[in-house]
């Protein structure tokens, strides 16, 4: 139990990660917003792949894909984890974490103006990361695959 904390450490430790999420430059929150919507988009890519292929048998896709709750929770658990470990900054995450800044910084360091700039530069960088790069990427495959297939029936 050396991890546990008491719970006004767990609060301080909120506080300090939403001062540091509202005072992080644009351009650094934008690149992790692109990255952390890619990589949830890929594994959004991911599921729908392992499914959509029912060769592999319906246990095996069943387990690879998850959508009973409690395949789905073990299946979700490490990569939230890295995702988290590595820093990528996600709005929906970031909706939990600046609120504490906000509400516990007692010396004004993170005010609405960090915070909403924080929100809006990591929703931004999730729409490109996740939508337009990998929306991008995955309707250039599929199109490569409509036109492979047209060309064996020709």
């Amino acid at each position: 139990m050396a991890d546990a904390h008491p719970p006004r450490e767990i609060a301080r430790m909120f506080e300090r990660l939403g001062v540091a999420k509202a005072q992080t430059d644009a351009l650094t929150l934008v690149l992790l917003a692109v990255l952390a919507g890619a990589f949830i988009s890929l594994g959004a890519l991911f599921f729908t792949v392992v499914v959509t292929e029912a060769g592999l048998g319906f246990g095996v896709t069943r387990l690879l894909g998850g959508r009973s709750v409690a395949d789905k929770i073990l299946a979700i658990l490490f990569p939230i984890t890295a995702f988290v470990a590595i820093g990528f900054e996600h709005a929906i995450a970031n909706w939990f974490f600046l609120p504490f800044g906000l509400a516990l910084d007692g010396e004004g360091a993170v005010g609405a103006a960090g915070v909403a700039r924080n929100l809006v530069a990591v929703t931004a960088g999730n729409i490109v990361g996740g939508t337009l790069l990998v929306a991008g990427v995955y309707w250039v495959t599929y199109l490569r695959g409509e036109r492979e297939q047209e060309d064996r029936s020709s």
